[in-house]
């Protein structure tokens, strides 16, 4: 059996085929993986780690205003499509996966020409162009939320979202020494995804020195997004942690993240308290409306420094609000349905 996963340019598309690719393991250990990804997004160093074959295809999206790159979609959506074409007639998958993603048009329009299964999942509480254009092609389609089974039709199953295990397997005591945390100091954890976040490293970079006067700090920047700060104790600054992420999470009192599926999914299957600044205007917005009554959100366009500030030094101090949050985070959304989609998959390739 041999499954080509599709996805890319952020790691939004990436976490969920991640865990459906680790219950398929389970299933048959000598299953064959490949990957189609975007030339230089955060997913490459990833799926290679967990032993996929890497193939990049041309990025091929529609700017959400008008510009020159408008006259080069065309022709750079006819080169991505022959080589997603050419990948296929000779890796000869049996199914392709796609959970969205600049790179899935392409390839899932090639995979339907060469007569291959095709399974979509859709994560994102709003409608994407990438899930409208692809669903039809589908034999296959999943969705996080009721609303989206709605907007799909018939052949669209409300499943929720997988999360990968090794997301679930952290030590908070593993962290504290890994990462030389104070062990009688709470713990926050910044990050804005596998591309980061330039707004939220700036306001971290204001309100960090206050922030250790009581806490420890965890702070991804993302790729080459690293910051020239001070050295400062117990303040740890990556650029991106792979399976080190898992210890980071648990040991996590208060995380600051942005609003991506793929974060809301983690933070679901593990309960815990966030307050969460969606990316303006995308489609993180309907995604942290979705679970605005389970964390902390923030309009991004009227939060200065000194008001994130407040909010994660109120949840610090508030164990009841942060525990009530958790629970309702983690009763939003389905997560343990890899296993599920994984047999679903496996049945699509025979």
């Amino acid at each position: 059996m041999k499954i080509l996963f599709t996805g890319g340019g952020t790691m939004g598309p990436v976490t969920p085929l991640l865990a459906v690719h680790e219950a398929l393991k389970k299933i048959d250990s000598h299953i064959e993986s490949v990957w189609i990804g975007t030339p230089h997004g955060p997913e490459r160093s990833v799926v290679e780690g967990a032993g996929f074959q890497f193939f990049a295809l041309p990025v091929t999206r529609c700017p959400r205003v008008l510009s020159l790159e408008w006259l080069f979609l065309p022709f750079r959506f006819l080169a991505a499509l022959m080589k997603a074409a050419q990948i296929i007639r000779f890796e000869k998958p049996d199914v392709v996966a796609s959970a969205g993603g600049y790179t899935a048009v392409p390839v899932v329009i090639a995979a339907k020409l060469f007569g291959v299964s095709v399974w979509v999942h859709h994560q994102d509480v709003g409608m994407t162009l990438t899930s409208r254009l692809t669903a039809p092609l589908a034999a296959r389609v999943t969705v996080a939320w009721e609303v989206n089974r709605r907007a799909l039709g018939r052949k669209a199953r409300l499943v929720g979202n997988p999360v990968r295990k090794s997301v679930l397997s952290g030590s908070a005591a593993r962290a504290k020494e890994r990462f030389s945390l104070d062990e009688n100091k709470p713990t926050i954890v910044i990050f804005g995804g596998g591309t980061g976040a330039s707004w939220l490293n700036e306001m971290t970079s204001k309100i960090v020195e206050r922030l250790l006067v009581k806490t420890n700090v965890i702070h991804l920047t993302g790729r080459g997004k690293k910051l020239s700060l001070l050295s400062l104790p117990n303040y740890l600054v990556k650029e991106f942690l792979k399976d080190e992420m898992s210890d980071a999470y648990a040991v996590a009192d208060v995380i600051v993240c942005r609003a991506g599926m793929g974060t809301i999914t983690e933070l679901a299957a593990l309960g815990k308290a966030a307050v969460m600044i969606p990316l303006p205007p995308s489609a993180q917005v309907k995604n942290a409306a979705a679970v605005a009554d389970a964390c902390v959100v923030l309009d991004q366009r009227s939060t200065t420094s000194e008001i994130l500030l407040q909010k994660i030094e109120s949840l610090l101090q508030d164990s009841v609000q942060r525990q009530s949050l958790g629970q309702k985070m983690h009763h939003k959304l389905r997560t343990d349905v890899a296993d599920e989609l994984a047999t679903m998959v496996q049945g699509m390739a025979l």
